[in-house]
């Protein structure tokens, strides 16, 4: 049988494919070195060539596989690493984004006076598309990571060094860049919303009032959840006093947004004009919207005080 179609050499070219290019020719060489050791140890117990050429590659399994174990490129787009973090980012982003997407859609079509179906027809679609980018932007990020971010650690292999530790750093990490992330996009949009705006007519949401004074104190407090988030993470642990500031950030920016809600002082003096415009008897837009914004924001307090109670455990377990 020609050597380049024998079974060994065909599975040393599928491993090669999958390795980097610098290592490919040690590799290569090692493989076919063990591949032929393998195959005389059992030509030496009496089995048929083929019999033997067959049983050690099957024993060595998918060459994709075995060519990942040996650079250590993971095969899945986002493993156990990084995968609580994302899905509690995308849990959280899912329902902040989500919502705020289409009570945008539809206000812009309520305004320019669209009757409750149309209302709705706008918003499905905003519903749609902004669950969308929100899940490939966020598993994009940690996709990403999972591989720049690898460890080496191949799936092929275990060890009693892998048990996990009492307190695992790698997690707290994670946690961190969840909320790097969250915070990027967050002040990202407010960002966008004072500069570009909206939509073809490019509107504003937020009220110029805000800049510069409020926004940066908002800002600050972000900035502290992720400072104390990045002193958990490299600390090792979460304490009492750290889940105190990162609460009371969280409830001096909810409680001061929901009263700037009510008393007008949050949305832009143009968009409150034309829902003042757009309402009706019985139809007070600008009631509607103060309602909804209040329920998303004590929304995200009640999620905050649930991950509160989360780090608190972890407190009592640390």
């Amino acid at each position: 049988m020609d050597n380049d179609t024998s079974l060994s050499e065909r599975y040393v070219t599928a491993v090669a494919r999958s390795v980097p290019a610098a290592d490919r020719p040690e590799i290569t060489a090692e493989l076919r070195a063990s591949i032929a050791d393998e195959v005389d140890g059992r030509l030496a117990a009496g089995e048929e060539p083929a019999v033997a050429e067959y049983a050690v590659i099957a024993e060595l399994g998918d060459p994709i596989a075995y060519a990942a174990s040996l650079s250590g490129r993971p095969l899945v787009l986002i493993g156990p690493r990084y995968y609580a973090a994302w899905l509690r980012l995308l849990r959280l982003l899912l329902v902040i984004v989500v919502p705020v997407a289409a009570l945008i859609a539809g206000l812009v079509r309520a305004i320019g006076g669209g009757n409750v179906g149309a209302v709705i027809g706008a918003m499905i679609p905003a519903v749609i598309t902004s669950g969308v980018h929100v899940a490939f932007w966020t598993t994009l990020v940690f996709a990403t990571l999972e591989r720049v971010g690898s460890t080496g650690d191949t799936v092929l292999e275990w060890t009693p060094d892998k048990l996990p530790r009492a307190v695992n750093p790698a997690a707290r990490f994670a946690d961190l860049i969840g909320i790097v992330v969250m915070t990027v996009l967050v002040i990202g949009a407010v960002v966008w919303d004072r500069t570009i705006g909206w939509g073809d007519g490019h509107a504003h949401l937020l009220a110029p009032g805000l800049w510069p004074v409020v926004m940066m104190v908002w800002f600050a407090l972000l900035a502290v959840g992720v400072v104390v988030e990045a002193v958990a993470a490299v600390r090792g642990r979460w304490t009492v006093p750290l889940v105190v500031v990162s609460l009371v950030a969280v409830l001096v920016s909810s409680v001061g947004a929901i009263v700037a809600v009510w008393r007008g002082g949050l949305l832009d003096p143009g968009l409150m004009a034309q829902m003042h415009a757009a309402s009706g008897p019985g139809h007070d837009v600008v009631q509607i919207v103060d309602i909804v914004l209040t329920v998303v924001i004590v929304g995200i307090l009640v999620g905050t005080l649930f991950d509160t109670g989360r780090k608190l455990g972890l407190v009592r377990r640390d």
